[in-house]
């Protein structure tokens, strides 16, 4: 009897060490992790930051991770892929134009709050996105000459009519596609089954 008294009041210690040991843990990580910051005296908690983020900027980043999402899923169902090559081809493009505007790469990275791998990723989506869009777009004379005439104060005064007639296809090439791309992303969200929380 004596025997079977000493276990359970040596269970019932480790049971009370162990508890003691998890209220500690939990005491510190509510201190450590429950609040973001402290001004005079005053916790902010982590749920009042995520809720004041979210007020002000949680609509465009949660609209901006949905689309990522479709395009992705629309992409696993299409077999578009994106090699690692044509990524780092890409980036290599952005890092030319940089130097000749001065800057580095990592200095541009991090001027947007951005990492390589998020710049990656970027252009990863965008590459998908002009794949299965598809944007076929020519360019004809008369949309040249138009642009060039209702531009012409703009239009650098040094440039051949060679170099104009191509900076003009391919200012109009490029909005082009960037309209043929917004149209199709809008009908990929419109089509989609999108459930908010």
């Amino acid at each position: 009897m004596n025997n079977v008294k000493i276990q359970m009041s040596k269970a019932m210690m480790v049971g009370l060490v162990v508890l003691a040991i998890l209220v500690g843990a939990g005491a510190y990580g509510y201190a450590k992790y429950w609040n973001v910051a402290t001004a005079n005296g005053v916790n902010i908690s982590r749920i009042e930051y995520y809720k004041a983020l979210e007020a002000q900027g949680g609509k465009q980043v949660l609209d901006q991770m949905v689309q990522e999402a479709l395009i992705k899923s629309e992409a696993a169902k299409k077999g578009v892929t994106v090699d690692q090559k044509t990524v780092d081809d890409e980036i290599a493009k952005i890092e030319v134009k940089l130097k000749a505007q001065g800057m580095t790469l990592d200095s541009a990275l991090k001027a947007q709050g951005m990492t390589k791998a998020d710049l990656e990723n970027q252009v990863r989506l965008q590459k998908m996105v002009t794949t299965l869009a598809a944007p076929k777009v020519e360019i004809t004379q008369a949309e040249i000459d138009k642009f060039l005439a209702d531009n012409k104060a703009q239009l650098p005064k040094t440039d051949t009519k060679d170099q104009l007639q191509q900076l003009a296809k391919d200012q109009l090439t490029s909005q082009a596609n960037s309209q043929a791309i917004t149209t199709w992303l809008a009908t990929l969200k419109s089509t989609a089954k999108i459930i908010y929380r």
